[in-house]
């Protein structure tokens, strides 16, 4: 059976609602949300003062450290649960403003930001590529003319050599679960499921996210009225060489 059959149209609001989800939320620590906190900012060219959207903000792990920094962030997020813990780690000054809301229908005026993110391997959640160009034309919409963007996604070349695989993660009451991953072809999803050691049959969550490879972002890019001025590896600004985990792009609103 197709895993588009079979994984929940909504896996993600279903797994960012589960505690499970918050140790994932804390990776990577803060040296190096830190020094990716240097990195947006030096390629977004962020000003204090500039409105920025967050876009699947989750814990808030970079609109945090970017409102301290004098950004007036906005965060939105569709969990709840991942709002809240951005509500009580942020503190009682220089706070993003958090919005529940979906990326493909983003409750913004039109032309209302000077730069936006999209980070953390947020971008192919949803199982119909319509809905996944539906984040990207929101996100044009929402930018001011000449606008920033910032995207940073899987690399689909580097999770194709390593699928298929399996690891173990310590869930939020401290068991121990088996997450399988594997590269599906047909759907170009990297398919996960979370399963249970002591019952294989028990599946505890599933994802499926979708990856596309450079050659098509550059096309939905030109699609939805985005010039790329810049292709990465790491928030250093070291260029992307084509096998490394992290593709990062940087754009405009034309």
């Amino acid at each position: 059976m197709a895993d588009r059959e079979t994984c929940s149209e909504a896996w993600w609001r279903e797994f960012f609602e589960s505690v499970d989800s918050i140790p994932l939320s804390f990776f990577p620590g803060e040296i190096e949300t830190a020094e990716q906190i240097e990195g947006i900012i030096s390629l977004l060219r962020l000003k204090p003062g500039e409105l920025v959207a967050d876009v699947c903000c989750g814990m808030g792990r970079h609109s945090i450290p970017l409102a301290q920094r004098g950004m007036q962030m906005v965060g939105l997020d569709a969990s709840q649960m991942m709002l809240n813990i951005a509500d009580e780690l942020a503190g009682a000054k220089d706070r993003p403003m958090l919005v529940r809301g979906d990326a493909a229908g983003l409750p913004y005026r039109s032309a209302s930001f000077d730069a936006m993110v999209n980070l953390f391997n947020s971008f192919g959640y949803f199982l119909d590529d319509e809905q996944n160009l539906a984040v990207l034309e929101e996100t044009v919409r929402c930018l001011k003319p000449g606008g920033r963007f910032l995207l940073e996604t899987r690399n689909r070349a580097y999770q194709i050599l390593y699928a298929p695989y399996h690891q173990e993660v310590t869930r939020a009451d401290g068991s121990v679960a088996i997450v399988r991953c594997r590269y599906d072809r047909a759907e170009h999803r990297i398919v996960s499921r979370w399963t249970d050691p002591e019952r294989p049959d028990r599946v505890l969550h599933e994802a499926a996210i979708r990856l596309y490879g450079l050659d098509e972002l550059h096309d939905l890019f030109d699609r939805v009225g985005l010039e790329v001025d810049g292709v990465f590896s790491e928030y250093d600004g070291r260029e992307f060489d084509g096998w490394e985990r992290m593709l990062i792009m940087l754009a405009h609103r034309r």
